[in-house]
């Protein structure tokens, strides 16, 4: 039993002298793991810049196309308004037109009305005539 206690105190003797390697053993290893995490960590941010400025330009780019097709509608727009302008220009004639046509009706009316009571009057005039 005191060989078994004899080398248990040399092992309690010996392991802050065995803990002080493994614990510096265990630092390195976590500094080259810190180290790692932080190049990964590096490149991973150089990777997200890279695709915010590409979302960036493509963000750009389609504004581009937006105002493009702004510019397209509007232009588009102008021509639609002058188009119906000229529509209801054209409305607006077609409409003096139809009075118009409408008037030289109602005097051709008259006319004829006129016409039909002279010739009534004429047939009257002569059928005096011919009794007298």
């Amino acid at each position: 039993m005191k060989l078994i206690t004899i080398a248990a105190l040399a092992v309690l003797a010996a392991a802050p002298a065995l803990a002080d390697p493994v614990a510096r053993e265990q630092a390195k290893a976590d500094y080259h793991q810190a180290k790692a995490d932080a190049v990964k960590s590096q490149i991973q941010k150089e990777n997200a810049e890279a695709e915010a400025n590409a979302a960036q330009a493509d963000a750009a780019s389609a504004q581009v196309q937006a105002n493009a097709a702004q510019s397209d509608a509007s232009t588009l727009k102008a021509q639609g308004n002058a188009v119906q302008a000229e529509a209801n220009a054209a409305q607006q004639q077609a409409s003096t037109a139809q009075a118009q046509a409408e008037e030289a009706q109602a005097r051709a009316n008259q006319a004829a009305a006129s016409r039909d009571a002279a010739l009534d009057r004429a047939g009257a005039a002569r059928d005096a005539v011919k009794t007298n």
